[in-house]
């Protein structure tokens, strides 16, 4: 087999189009599996490179001798005449001489000469070529440790400078360094690149790209864990797989920016949001935000942070935001439309999976919400459509499945065929015939063989009940009327729209009014669990509590509107303080609580009296509308003896769901 063959490529004096083709057989004969193939195409490869050297050197000696031949104007003299002009007595005929012609190398091989030459000296014949000629010996000289020594240099060099590390076409010019073309420095260099880059990974993923297809890491991923540390590996594989990718052109020129200390701090939080440490994430997002807060990927990790750490409405202005910077980013988008289905928002959520599809038709997850959509629409055929499409592209698609099954009973009963209802019909009039009961006479013996059977379990339950419900009673201070008054108060909410009756409304009980002129003050209630174990309301200005990082999905926001012309403080959460600064009133339900003795009310006042707010005279200071619960709201209100009642209550209703299938063969019996 040839050297052309065994590299695969026509023959060509082209050095770049063999290098090519050697890093493309490279990856069939790798020297580990394949030493003897391995040979092969090295020794293919030093040949080829060779034959491109000699065809340029046979060139380049035509070319000179074609251009010599032109020059020489006067044809040489053959000896005989010369003879002649010396001695001019002597008067023999003398033999006719042709002039000589110039040989060139390609006639000197394949010519022989047929006629003698009178003169040797005449006729110039070329040297022989020695192919070691014009080649490099100094980087042939050079021993493996050597090169791969000036290959890391070179790497460090391009590494510490980020406008030229980012760009492609500089690895590409690394990797055809000669260091790279050498079998035994290729096989060092493969060893230590991975450990130099578990310290310098702050790449494009173009280049882990390109740095894979010269070193095939991703087929040997396994092989690297026991290598390198397990956070690079993840990374390296994310990198190389796309399932994540840190952008690096978003601050090209940011002259001003520390870029490699935002780089350290942006890769950093990504890892602890691989491992799940959240402080560590926060902290380390918090830093690179303070540097650079427009960076689109800084800004998706953040959004990630506050959805794994259940702060959904942070999480969901987040992506917001990023998608008013990165209109282009998809990740932004399936995430908003996610956060858009859980709040029921189903038309918004369609809209961006609608967005997402128009530029990547084949994202299947944004399919997937999609068909939610439809389906938390009521719009099943459309739901079904998208669903059963994705089945066809994926038949072992286990949420396709599920959904698939929740459309179709509904879409089965509202396209039940007429002909069904008339059988149906038919059937219940010859049970008439026969004498046998109809479903509504069967359920009623079916109670009464029930109620029969566990009369006594039925009557236990109900005292476990009443008792239950008195422990609650006792442990809230109320009576037993007036627990029953706030349970269908959760249900009915009482209407305010005068101080009078905001006055004669018990405390506790659930409201619903209207506020003007209201404002958000910049106040809220925060839960420091790190100073206090038990949950303990605080109130501090928003720039202090976001200071001490104490902003969370418990935190409530502090506002003040008017009330029949008497201003009332309202604590709420996120969405109805944002609703409260833009249109300044509102309508809402919240619970009407005392004030309690301590630090709310001081507080409060005196950020009113910052804000130059008239409250003196008009301010309820006995009263206010908790519309975000607390901590305490929250907890458990029962006690031990509350939870043996219960646990007791389960057993209870285990042994009567129980007996559900013995009355059904007792009344088949029957």
């Amino acid at each position: 087999m040839g050297i052309w063959e065994i590299l695969g490529i026509e023959p060509t004096d082209n050095p770049a189009q063999i290098k090519k083709a050697y890093a493309k057989k490279l990856k069939v004969h790798n020297p580990e599996v394949d030493p003897e193939g391995f040979q092969r195409l090295r020794e293919a490869y030093d040949l080829a490179l060779k034959y491109t050297r000699n065809t340029k050197r046979n060139r380049m000696i035509e070319e000179t001798s074609d251009h010599e031949s032109e020059e020489e104007s006067v044809p040489l003299q053959p000896p005989s005449q010369r003879y002649e002009l010396a001695n001019t007595d002597s008067i023999e005929e003398q033999p006719n001489y042709d002039p000589p012609q110039r040989l060139t190398l390609f006639d000197r091989f394949l010519e022989e000469t047929t006629q003698e030459v009178a003169s040797q000296e005449e006729i110039p014949i070329p040297h022989r070529y020695d192919f070691t000629e014009s080649y490099d010996h100094s980087e042939r000289s050079m021993n493996p440790d050597d090169m791969v020594e000036r290959f890391f240099r070179r790497t460090q060099e391009l590494y510490d400078h980020y406008h030229e590390r980012i760009q492609l076409e500089n690895w590409r010019e690394l990797l055809n360094d000669e260091a790279m073309w050498n079998v035994g420095c290729h096989q060092l260099i493969d060893t230590r690149f991975l450990h130099f880059l578990e310290e310098h990974y702050h790449l494009p993923h173009e280049v882990w790209k390109l740095l894979d297809s010269h070193f095939q890491w991703r087929e040997k991923s396994e092989k690297l864990v026991s290598q390198l540390s397990g956070r690079f590996v993840a990374y390296l594989n994310g990198q190389l797989n796309q399932t994540f990718t840190l952008r690096y052109h978003s601050f090209e020129n940011r002259d001003d920016l520390d870029i490699e200390a935002f780089l350290e701090w942006r890769s950093d939080a990504l890892f602890a949001l691989m491992e799940n440490d959240w402080e560590t994430a926060q902290s380390y997002l918090a830093k690179a935000h303070a540097l650079y807060a427009l960076d689109p990927d800084l800004i998706r990790l953040q959004g990630e942070y506050f959805l794994r750490t259940g702060n959904k409405n942070r999480a969901f202005h987040t992506f917001d935001q990023l998608i008013r910077l990165d209109p282009d980013n998809i990740d932004a988008y399936l995430y908003r439309a996610r956060l858009f289905l859980e709040r029921g928002d189903a038309v918004d959520a369609i809209k961006d999976c609608e967005e997402i599809l128009t530029r990547m038709p084949e994202l299947w997850d944004a399919r997937s919400l999609l068909g939610k959509g439809y389906l938390q629409l009521g719009e099943w055929e459309k739901a079904q459509e998208v669903f059963q499409e994705m089945l066809s592209h994926n038949p072992s698609d286990i949420d396709a499945k599920i959904c698939l099954t929740q459309i179709q009973s509904p879409f089965d009963r509202m396209t039940e065929p007429a002909a069904n209802k008339q059988a149906k019909a038919t059937r219940r009039k010859n049970l008439q015939a026969l004498g046998l009961p109809g479903k509504l006479a069967r359920f009623k013996q079916f109670f009464a063989i029930y109620t029969r059977r566990n009369i006594w379990t039925i009557i236990f339950l109900l005292l476990l009940h009443y008792a239950m419900f008195a422990v609650v009673s006792m442990k809230l201070g109320m009576t037993s009327e007036q627990m029953f008054d706030s349970l269908v108060n959760k249900f009915k909410p009482v209407h305010i729209k005068t101080m009078d009756e905001l006055k004669q409304t018990p405390l506790g009980y659930q409201v619903e009014f209207t506020l003007t002129k209201a404002s958000y003050i910049h106040m809220l209630r925060v839960y420091d669990k790190e100073k206090h174990p038990e949950p303990t309301a605080e109130f501090m200005p928003a720039a202090k509590a976001e200071e001490r990082d104490l902003l969370n999905s418990d935190t409530g926001y502090v506002s003040v509107g008017y009330l029949d012309q008497q201003a009332i403080i309202v604590i709420t959460d996120y969405d109805h303080a944002k609703e409260i600064h833009d249109k300044k009133s509102i309508t809402m339900q919240g619970t009407l609580k005392a004030i309690p003795d301590g630090e709310m009310l001081p507080v409060i006042v005196n950020a009113l009296d910052k804000r130059k707010h008239p409250h003196n005279a008009v301010l309820v200071t006995d009263t206010y509308i908790n519309a975000k619960p607390d901590l305490e709201e929250k907890g458990w209100p029962g006690s031990w003896l509350l939870g043996i009642l219960a646990m007791i209550s389960m057993l209870y209703y285990i042994r009567i769901i129980r007996e559900i299938p013995k009355t059904r063969k007792a009344l088949t019996f029957h």
